[in-house]
């Protein structure tokens, strides 16, 4: 019983305490372990108490008694969201001269945030949302847990799947100032259409003071369609080129676009270029390392989207060794998911020599785009069953390059 019910919390976890996510993947095997949070203990604590009172039935029906304990937990967790999101404003009304920066995006944001901040660092005490905490109870932590009195800047994140959702961000953080890094076709499955991710990622800057600074990608047509009093669009072939150590021209994009907010900020090109050259990549995007039996591995499994994809294709392309392609594809596309594969499919044929092909999710789709190709394709069940073909299809000084990883939830 311990192990399946451990099973059931993390199922329940990946789905997001969402009951109706939860139950599209009790049925599913899945192999990973719950995070052991203050929430997932209560959840863990009232589905016992159920089973103990008789009112959930731990053997047959622990399934069930789960998903009654966290629908009786509800109310309680509302309570507890709003006790810490609470706490996060009452912290940042204490901090008058903070510097407040909201960072969103279809893709870039993570990265965007993480140069930004070793920009202002050189200059401010600076605070970033750690790892990809991009929601509001991803802003509560970063505040409650990470700001100090002599905190000058805040830089949050912004993630957004559904219309509206940058907006109660921006109500929580009030950013003085805005980078959207990025529009495109990511999570159109639940904004449904990209005008709606326009309009979206168009709530950060309709929420900036008239005298706040607005950064956004000039040579993306949708970001173009953004308004501020103080638009700055940043346009690579006006922009300096930076020596950097990350890998892809994208980062160049990325560079630009806080290096364009750091300077308005009282951060000297000289500082900005020193700054950009001693960047490290930001883990699983698109970073680079080298294992100990010689493969060079390209990890992009953070990046799932098409034009991420696109990226990291072709600094593969740039290897003159074997080159060897490990992906489960891409999900939230929409109506978009075939196109994207077939595309997918087309640069994968252009750049690697072979490909694995990670879960079943869109087989269907790699099986129609790879048909005829000359390269070897393998399909597995997982990430684990991959490892298995990494000796027959690579040798020391081959590169493999993890493209995406979707979570266990989809």
């Amino acid at each position: 019983m311990r192990k399946r019910l451990q099973n059931y919390l993390y199922k329940m976890q990946i789905a997001g305490y969402h009951n109706p996510a939860y139950w599209r993947l009790v049925e599913k095997s899945t192999t990973g372990k719950f995070n052991l949070t203050a929430r997932v203990k209560r959840l863990r604590a009232v589905t016992v108490l159920l089973c103990v009172l008789g009112l959930g039935l731990p053997c047959c029906c622990l399934a069930r008694t789960v998903a009654l304990a966290n629908w009786c937990l509800q109310p309680w967790e509302r309570q507890i969201q709003r006790y810490w999101l609470k706490k996060a404003q009452r912290t940042l009304a204490r901090h008058s001269g903070l510097i407040k920066i909201g960072i969103t995006g279809s893709y870039g944001k993570t990265s965007v945030k993480n140069i930004l901040a070793a920009m202002l660092s050189t200059k401010y005490k600076v605070v970033a949302s750690p790892a990809s905490f991009n929601t509001p109870m991803g802003f509560a932590r970063t505040v409650n847990q990470n700001l100090q009195p002599d905190t000058q800047v805040l830089i949050m994140e912004m993630g957004a799947r559904h219309v509206g959702e940058i907006r109660e961000m921006c109500e929580l953080v009030k950013p003085d100032h805005g980078i959207v890094t990025s529009i495109g076709e990511c999570h159109l499955a639940t904004f449904g259409s990209l005008a709606n991710i326009v309009c979206t990622k168009g709530e950060l800057f309709a929420c900036l003071p008239p005298d706040g600074i607005a950064v956004t990608d000039g040579d993306n047509p949708w970001c173009r369609k953004l308004a501020h009093p103080h638009l700055v669009l940043v346009k690579a072939a006006e922009q300096p080129t930076y020596q950097t150590a990350l890998l892809g021209e994208h980062q160049q994009k990325n560079i630009q676009l806080a290096a364009a907010l750091a300077r308005r900020l009282g951060i000297t090109s000289a500082m900005i270029k020193r700054v950009a050259l001693n960047l490290q990549p930001t883990p699983h995007r698109l970073a680079r390392m080298v294992a100990p039996n010689g493969i060079i591995i390209l990890d992009d499994s953070y990046n799932a989207n098409p034009a991420s994809a696109t990226a990291a294709l072709k600094v593969l392309s740039s290897y003159q060794s074997r080159k060897v392609v490990q992906t489960p594809g891409f999900v939230e596309q929409g109506l978009h998911t075939t196109a994207a594969h077939l595309q997918l499919c087309r640069q994968i044929k252009n750049v690697a020599d072979a490909v694995i092909v990670v879960g079943k999710l869109n087989r269907e789709d790699f099986v129609r785009g790879l048909s005829g190709w000359h390269g070897e394709v393998v399909y597995v069940s997982d990430r684990e069953a991959a490892k298995v073909y990494y000796p027959r299809l690579l040798k020391s000084g081959d590169v493999l390059l993890i493209l995406n990883d979707i979570p266990e939830q989809y």
